[in-house]
C-alpha cells in the first residue's frame, strides 16, 4: 500500500510537473517571439530614424562643402550600432551663395547680393542653375579631386563690390563604414535569434528637384540577435528554474495539499499569465497565498518577469523626447514666443510677481513695406529688436523679457520696477528708436507707441493684456511717438475694491456652488464632476476664480474659504445621494496648512462615507512648482484614504519619473495634449507615456475637453478611464 501510494505521489508529481511545464514553455515562447519581433520592430524604427537623421545631416553640410562636420558625421555614423554598411556617392557638385559665405572666414553678410562666380579652366567650369539660386561645379577630365578647387566670387551692395579668393575641398566622402565582422559559428540557440537580412535603403540627396548625392544604407542585425540570444538564455533559465522548484514543491508538499488549496492559486496564475499575454499588467495578489508560502519563488519570479515585460514594452512604446523640439521662438528675430509668454505670465501668477507689462507696435507696417521693400522690412524689424534689446541690456540689475507676438506686435515683461522707472524705460525706448532707426529706412509718422501697466497679481492673463491694450492704444490717440503708463495707485484702486468684496464673499459664506466638467465613462456613466464657486459681489457682478483666490491668498483668507468649499459639498453630497465624484480644487498655500490638514483629518473620522465622493485637484503647474509641499500633502490624504487629482497635466511641467514617487490617483490631461492627437505623433506618444504610467502606477488618466470626434475615437481605443467632451 506505501508503494502504491508513492508511485502516486511520483506519477502525480510527475504529471503535475509535466503540464506545468507545458504551460510554462507555450508561455515562454510567446513572450520570446513577442519580444524578437518588438527588437526587431524597434531596431528597425531606429534604423529609419538614424537614416533620416544622417541624410539631414549630410544633405545641410554637403551643400556647404562643411568636410570637417561630414567627417564628424561619419565618425557618428560608425558608431552607430544600426548601421552595418554606408556608401555615399557625390553625382554633382552645387553651391549657393550660403556655401561661398560658409567657406569665407572673413566674411559672413548675407544680404549682400552674388555675382561673377568663376573658377579656373583647369578646374572645370562653373554654370548657373536656371529657375534657382544655385551654381554647379562642373570638374574637368584632368582635375583631381583630392585638390582643392579654387572660386572667385563677388558681393555687392549699395554700389560697393567685394571680391573674394575661396579653395574648397570637394573630395567630401572619403570615409565609408564597411562591415568587418568575423562570421562566427552558429549555434542551436542562435537559429531561433536568426534575422532576415534586408535590402540596402537607397536615399537620394535633392536640393531643387535635382540629386546631387546618392547614399546606401545596409543594416546591422548583429547586436539584436545577441540580445534575442541572450533574452533567451535568460528565458531557458528561469524556466529551469521555475521547474525544479516546481517538481519540489509537488513532491514535498502534495500529499498535505488539498483540492481547495491547489487548483485556486493555479487559476489565479494562469488569470495573470493570460494578462501578461495580453499586455495588461498588473500587481500580484499575494494574499490568495498567505497559506501556501512554498509559490513565493514562484510569485516573485513571477512579478520579475511582469515588471521586466512591462518596462520593456514601455521603452517600445514611448518615441524619446528628443523626436521634439518645440521651438518657443520667433523665426526672424530670435524673440520669444507668445508661447514662452504665456508660461512666463503662467510663474509670475504662481510666484505673486511684480512689475509692468509693456506693448509694443509698430503701426503703419503696410506703408513700410511699400516704402522699403520686403526685405528691408525684414532688416528694419531687427533693427527694431536690436536697439530694444541694446536698451534692455542697460538694466541688467532688472529681470526684463522681450516677446515677439505677430508681425508687428510686441511685448516686453520687466518684473521689479515701478511707475517712474517704467516711464523712464519706455521714454528711452521711444527716444533711441527715433535717433537710431530713422536715419536707415523710409518710415511714415507717428509709428512708435508703448502702453505700460503695473502687473496685477489678482487679475489674469486676459484682464492684464486688455489693460496694456487701452494704455496703448491711449498712447496712438495722442497722433505723436509716445508712451502712456498707467499707475499702480490706478490699480490699487480697483485690488482694494476687489478685497473689501473677497473678504465679505468669504467672511460671510456669501457664495454657492455650481458643477463643470462632466466627466463619463466609455459607457457613458458619470463618473466625476469638477466644483465651481459661484462668486458674486452685492451687485451681482460674477467674481473671476483667479482673481478671487489670490486675493484671498494675500488676506490669508484662503484656507477659509476651501473649508467652506469642502463643507459646501458635504451639505450637497448628502442631500443629493450621489454615485459620482466630485474633484474640488485647492491652492497650494492652502494644502500646506497644518490646520487645514488636520481640519480633514477631523472630517474623514466623521463624514468618511461623505468623503469617498470627494477628490481634491490640483494643477500640474502648481504642484511642480511646489513638488515638496505637494508630495507631503498626497502622502498625508494617502493615509487617510482620500484621492488626488492633477488637472491641465503636461510632462513637461510635471515629468513622468518625478511622479511616479507620488501616490496619486487621477491625471487629468491637458487639453492641448489631446487636441488634434488622432493627427499629430508627438501627442500620440506623449498620450500613450501616460496612458502607460497609469497602468503600470495604478493611476486612472482622464482626457479633458475633446471636441474632435476622431480625437474622441483615437483615444477611446486607449486604456483611458474617462474622456470629458
Amino acid at each position: 500500500m506505501l508503494k502504491k501510494n508513492k508511485k502516486d505521489i511520483i506519477k502525480n508529481v510527475l504529471l503535475l510537473t509535466f503540464i506545468f511545464s507545458l504551460i510554462l514553455f507555450f508561455t515562454i515562447w510567446s513572450f520570446f517571439i513577442d519580444y524578437k519581433n518588438k527588437s526587431i520592430e524597434y531596431s528597425n524604427v531606429n534604423y529609419e530614424l538614424s537614416i533620416e537623421k544622417f541624410n539631414n545631416q549630410i544633405k545641410e553640410k554637403v551643400l556647404l562643402f562643411d568636410k570637417n562636420s561630414i567627417q564628424f558625421i561619419n565618425q557618428n555614423i560608425k558608431k552607430d550600432k544600426y548601421i552595418k554598411e554606408i556608401k555615399i556617392t557625390q553625382n554633382r557638385y552645387l553651391f549657393n551663395k550660403d556655401t561661398l559665405l560658409f567657406q569665407t572666414k572673413s566674411f559672413n553678410d548675407s544680404s549682400w547680393n552674388l555675382t561673377n562666380v568663376t573658377v579656373d579652366y583647369k578646374y572645370g567650369e562653373i554654370q548657373k542653375l536656371a529657375g534657382n539660386s544655385f551654381y554647379e561645379f562642373i570638374p574637368s577630365a584632368t582635375f583631381d579631386k583630392n585638390e582643392k578647387v579654387v572660386i572667385r566670387y563677388q558681393l555687392f551692395k549699395n554700389e560697393e563690390i567685394k571680391n573674394f579668393l575661396i579653395f574648397v575641398d570637394i573630395n567630401l566622402f572619403d570615409i565609408y563604414k564597411d562591415s568587418t565582422e568575423k562570421q562566427k559559428k552558429e549555434s542551436f540557440i542562435d537559429s531561433f535569434a536568426k534575422i532576415d537580412p534586408q535590402d540596402a535603403i537607397k536615399k537620394d540627396l535633392i536640393i531643387k528637384n535635382i540629386v546631387f548625392a546618392n547614399i546606401e544604407y545596409k543594416k546591422n542585425n548583429t547586436f539584436i540577435e545577441q540580445d534575442i540570444v541572450s533574452f533567451l538564455k535568460k528565458l531557458l533559465i528561469y524556466s529551469t528554474v521555475i521547474c525544479i522548484l516546481m517538481f519540489l514543491l509537488v513532491w514535498l508538499y502534495q500529499k498535505y495539499l488539498k483540492r481547495k488549496y491547489l487548483l485556486k492559486p493555479l487559476r489565479y496564475l494562469d488569470a495573470v499569465v493570460l494578462n501578461m499575454l495580453n499586455s495588461k499588467f498588473t500587481n500580484i495578489n499575494t494574499n490568495k497565498f498567505s497559506k501556501i508560502k512554498d509559490y513565493n519563488k514562484v510569485l516573485t519570479n513571477l512579478s520579475k518577469l511582469s515588471s521586466n515585460i512591462a518596462s520593456l514594452k514601455n521603452e517600445l512604446n514611448i518615441n524619446k523626447e528628443t523626436l521634439e523640439r518645440n521651438l518657443l521662438t520667433d523665426n526672424l528675430t530670435g524673440l520669444p514666443d507668445k508661447k514662452m509668454f504665456d508660461i512666463d505670465m503662467k510663474s509670475m501668477f504662481v510666484y505673486s510677481g511684480e512689475g509692468y507689462l509693456f506693448s509694443l507696435k509698430i503701426a503703419k507696417l503696410d506703408e513700410i513695406v511699400k516704402l522699403n521693400g520686403s526685405l528691408n522690412t525684414d532688416n528694419f524689424i531687427l533693427s527694431f529688436t536690436n536697439i530694444i534689446n541694446n536698451i534692455i541690456s542697460d538694466y541688467k540689475e532688472k529681470n526684463i523679457n522681450f516677446y515677439r507676438f505677430y508681425g508687428s506686435e510686441f511685448i516686453i515683461i520687466a518684473r521689479e520696477i515701478n511707475y517712474e522707472q517704467a516711464l523712464a524705460f519706455s521714454n528711452k525706448i521711444i527716444d533711441s528708436l527715433l535717433v537710431q532707426i530713422t536715419k536707415s529706412y523710409k518710415l511714415p509718422e507717428n509709428i512708435f507707441h508703448i502702453g505700460g501697466t503695473p502687473f496685477d497679481a489678482y487679475g489674469t492673463t486676459n484682464s492684464i493684456m486688455k489693460s496694456v491694450e487701452e494704455a496703448y492704444n491711449s498712447a496712438m490717440l495722442n497722433n505723436i511717438n509716445c508712451s502712456v503708463i498707467i499707475k499702480e495707485s490706478q490699480i490699487q484702486k480697483n485690488v482694494l475694491a476687489l478685497e473689501d468684496k473677497v473678504k465679505s464673499i468669504i467672511s460671510n459664506s456669501n457664495f454657492t456652488i455650481d458643477f463643470i466638467f462632466d466627466t463619463y465613462s466609455l459607457e457613458n456613466k458619470l463618473l466625476m464632476k469638477e466644483l465651481k464657486p459661484i462668486l458674486k459681489d452685492n451687485e451681482g457682478k460674477v467674481l473671476p476664480i483667479g482673481s478671487f483666490i489670490a486675493i484671498s491668498e494675500k488676506l490669508r483668507l484662503n484656507e477659509d474659504f476651501d473649508k467652506e468649499v469642502i463643507l459646501k459639498t458635504i451639505n450637497f453630497i448628502e442631500a443629493n445621494k450621489i454615485d459620482y465624484k466630485l474633484a474640488i480644487n485647492l491652492s497650494i498655500k492652502t494644502i500646506s496648512s497644518i490646520s487645514f490638514i488636520e481640519f480633514i483629518t477631523t472630517l474623514s473620522k466623521q463624514k468618511a462615507d461623505t468623503l469617498s465622493h470627494i477628490l481634491f485637484s490640483i494643477t500640474s503647474y502648481s504642484a511642480s512648482a511646489y513638488k515638496v509641499e505637494f508630495s507631503e500633502f498626497v502622502k498625508l490624504m494617502n493615509d487617510l484614504n482620500i484621492q488626488i487629482l492633477i488637472k491641465r497635466f503636461k510632462t513637461k511641467e510635471f515629468p513622468l519619473e518625478e511622479l511616479a514617487s507620488i501616490k496619486i490617483d487621477y491625471i487629468k490631461m491637458d487639453r492641448d495634449l489631446t487636441q488634434n492627437v488622432h493627427n499629430d505623433l508627438i501627442k500620440k506618444h506623449r498620450v500613450k507615456n501616460i496612458v502607460i504610467f497609469g497602468e503600470l502606477n495604478d493611476v486612472k488618466i482622464l482626457a479633458e475637453n475633446v471636441e474632435s470626434d476622431n480625437d474622441y475615437r483615437y483615444l477611446s481605443k486607449l486604456d483611458i478611464y474617462a474622456i470629458n467632451r
